[in-house]
């Protein structure tokens, strides 16, 4: 009996080792394994759906700008002038000279506008004139090109003209005057040369109406730009 109890004990000890050691890993095997996937969240019915998406604006057209246009204003060389000139005149004087400033206004689809500021004065005898007049004149603008150096001059229009006359009576010391206005239509022919951008020479002719007073002369004359 004491024999048999030997061999049973190292048996027994050999059984609960065997089962120590052989649950052991199972153990650790199912510790390593992976976690349980989690479960989906169940839908919340009071959650606020996604906006609806809007189709696709095409762009916005660009506004149309006003297109900006420009007028070029054609200005001559000789905007400005001064003019000197003497010749024969009609009636009781024999020569007539002046002094004219003339100023370029504007040019239109046929006629081109000017106004000149004229002072004028003759003597004969004892009988000293002078006169202050004022031109509006109209020039064809088709009758001459600005880059000829001999151009035709044709131009008329109206005038106001304040004439002054001043007489000494020989022997009796005395001095009368008499001042007179007329409005007269007179018209220039001739033509004109350029010498320079500055200097020029003209030769023309007036007729004038009504011819109540003759005003009609001859006239060579320099022009200062």
């Amino acid at each position: 009996m004491i024999e048999a109890r030997k061999g049973f004990v190292p048996a027994l000890i050999l059984a609960s080792a065997w089962l120590l050691l052989g649950t052991a890993p199972r153990a650790g095997a199912q510790d390593t394994g992976a976690p349980p996937a989690p479960q989906p969240a169940a839908p919340d019915s009071t959650a606020v759906p996604p906006p609806a998406q809007q189709p696709p604006q095409p762009p916005p057209t660009p506004e149309k700008q006003p297109s900006v246009t420009s007028t070029v204003r054609y200005i001559p060389e000789d905007r400005d002038r001064f003019e000197f000139g003497a010749g024969p005149v009609q009636g009781f004087f024999g020569i007539l000279g002046n002094v004219s400033y003339r100023r370029w206004l504007g040019q239109g689809p046929v006629f081109e506008q000017s106004l000149m500021l004229e002072v004028s004065g003759s003597a004969k005898d004892q009988l000293t004139e002078g006169a202050l007049g004022v031109y509006l004149f109209m020039r064809p603008s088709f009758t001459y090109k600005e880059s000829w150096r001999i151009r035709p001059l044709l131009e008329f229009g109206p005038a106001a003209h304040t004439v002054v006359q001043v007489a000494s009576l020989e022997g009796l010391s005395r001095t009368l005057y008499k001042s007179e206005v007329y409005v007269k239509t007179h018209a220039y022919a001739g033509f004109e040369v350029v010498l320079s951008r500055k200097v020029g020479f003209l030769v023309r002719g007036r007729i004038s109406a009504p011819s109540h007073r003759p005003m009609d002369y001859a006239q060579a004359a320099i022009f200062l730009k």
